[in-house]
Order: structure tokens, then C-alpha cells, then sequence
């Protein structure tokens, strides 16, 4: 059996369900997201940004039914569950180069005071 057979035959541990999951994985492999579609909706994300990691923390602290970490690994990346309902995918804003600089100018005003 070669590694996607074992995959697919594999047994969701949150639902008890075979595994039929879509994987997405970010350019930098820094962040994973796999979604299996299920009756609780959830998805488990494999996290390694500082950024990620510390607000899954904060969420699974104030929101323990709702967000589960599975697993601290030792380089600090975390295994958890969360709610589809929580993964929002927003475009950066494309800026021109004028905006870029008056955000500049504000940035360093406030940074100076």
C-alpha cells in the first residue's frame, strides 16, 4: 500500500469516519489546513507562524469546546482542531506607490511619539 492508499484508507480520529479530506498547504509549508468535511465541520491546521500559533492558543484557552490543540511540537508548531466557520482567506490590499508612503509617513509619526 503506498502512502496515498494509506491516507485515504486512514480513519478520521474526530469524526471515527474513513478519512476524506482535502489538504492545503502554504507555499512555505509553514501552515497546513486540511478540511474533512464532517458532522462537526472541523478542520485541523498544522501551524508554525508565532502569529497563528499564539491566537489557536488564545481561542482554545476562552473557546475549549470549540478549539482543541492535539499537539505542541518541539519547534513551538501546533496540531489542532477548529471550526471551518473560523478560516477566513482575505487578498491583501494592493496599494500605490503614494499609499505605501503615506502609510510610511504615519507609521514612523506614531512610532516617534
Amino acid at each position: 500500500m503506498d502512502e496515498s492508499e494509506k491516507a485515504i484508507s486512514e480513519i478520521d480520529e474526530r469524526t471515527g469516519n474513513v478519512n476524506d479530506e482535502n489538504v492545503f498547504e502554504s507555499e512555505d509549508d509553514k501552515d497546513i489546513f486540511d478540511y474533512s468535511p464532517n458532522s462537526k465541520r472541523l478542520m485541523t491546521v498544522t501551524l508554525s507562524r508565532k502569529r497563528w500559533v499564539n491566537r489557536v492558543r488564545e481561542y482554545a484557552e476562552n473557546y475549549p469546546d470549540e478549539v482543541q490543540i492535539k499537539q505542541i511540537n518541539k519547534d513551538g508548531s501546533i496540531i489542532a482542531f477548529i471550526p471551518v466557520d473560523y478560516l477566513r482567506i482575505n487578498r491583501p490590499p494592493q496599494l500605490s506607490d503614494a499609499e505605501k508612503k503615506r502609510r510610511t509617513e504615519i507609521l514612523q509619526r506614531i512610532k516617534a511619539q
